[in-house]
């Protein structure tokens, strides 16, 4: 089988460059991105054996991208090219697990000797895994694990999502973004892995977003206990500079929707797009063929 390669740029004829000198060899299946929603599309919905990135892209990063990979895809490599030599970067990039950091003006013949070499040693890496999990013990998943693996409800739910469906929340979150002016705007599943995004995050570290989003709210839902209120479904967070709307969507799926802005935005404002958002979202998850109710529909 061809490894499958994910070039994720802006620069148009870097990218198709290199498409054509790897589809050239024969070895190779190559698919393209211009931007980081449209390169984590390509990312949930499959695997790939390396994922070539420019640290500059139109939306957010390609460090940013580099971070969600750890968390969706920990055995994919991942491969930055910059724009310049900058020694903070390179140090920056390897510390988040890249493989490798090269800058431009780049050779494309030692490029895909780069490339070649890095996939080689995924290769040796994956079958000394296979080796050593054939000589280990397998110990079975508990009961409790198995049924949260089997139940299509409490799976990931960024993983189960189909290449329409995504489009259409990606869509979803950009108008939201349009339309309340956030910095960001993004939607994690109870595991923590993100599915989709819009906006930017600047100083922001991505990962960390998304696990704090993923923690189980304990103080919001005995708070809803003691007003005997069945569940708060938003939440709101006010720094000196930003503020932070969280809006819960519990069906299908258990998901939240996260929304960064300025504090100078109306919380009404805000609040009423981001339902608004949340319900159309919810509407799509549910005509998903994975989703529960679907399954429960065709039955």
């Amino acid at each position: 089988m061809k490894d499958r390669v994910l070039i994720v740029a802006k620069d148009d004829e870097f990218k198709t460059r290199l498409a054509d000198t790897l589809e050239a060899t024969g070895d190779y299946l190559t698919v393209t991105a211009t931007t980081f929603e449209e390169a984590l599309s390509e990312i949930l919905l499959a695997e790939f054996s390396l994922i070539v990135t420019e640290t500059e892209l139109p939306d957010l990063s390609g460090m940013d991208l580099l971070a969600v990979v750890g968390g969706l895809r920990p055995g994919t490599s991942v491969m930055m090219i910059d724009d310049d030599l900058s020694a903070k970067s390179a140090v920056a990039a390897i510390r988040l697990g890249a493989c490798d950091y090269l800058h431009k003006p780049i050779n494309m013949h030692f490029l895909l000797m780069q490339i070649e070499r890095q996939i080689d040693v995924m290769h040796m890496t994956k079958k000394k895994k296979e080796s050593e999990e054939t000589h280990r013990e397998i110990v079975p998943p508990t009961p409790r694990d198995r049924e949260r693996q089997l139940n299509p409800a409490t799976r990931p739910a960024a993983l189960l999502l189909g290449r329409e469906q995504f489009q259409v929340i990606n869509q979803e979150l950009q108008r939201l973004l349009g339309h309340i002016k956030a910095h960001f705007v993004g939607l994690v599943d109870s595991d923590g892995n993100l599915a989709g995004a819009a906006g930017t995050l600047e100083e922001y570290d991505l990962v960390l977003l998304t696990r704090a989003l993923s923690i189980d709210h304990t103080a919001t839902s005995t708070l809803a206990t003691i007003l005997e209120e069945n569940q708060f479904h938003s939440t709101y967070l006010e720094g000196e500079h930003n503020g932070v709307y969280i809006v819960e969507i519990e069906k299908p799926y258990l998901l939240s929707l996260a929304v960064i802005c300025s504090v100078d935005v109306k919380p009404g404002m805000v609040w009423l797009y981001s339902k608004r958002t949340a319900e159309t979202i919810s509407q799509v998850l549910k005509a998903s063929p994975q989703s529960p109710q679907a399954a429960t529909l065709s039955l």
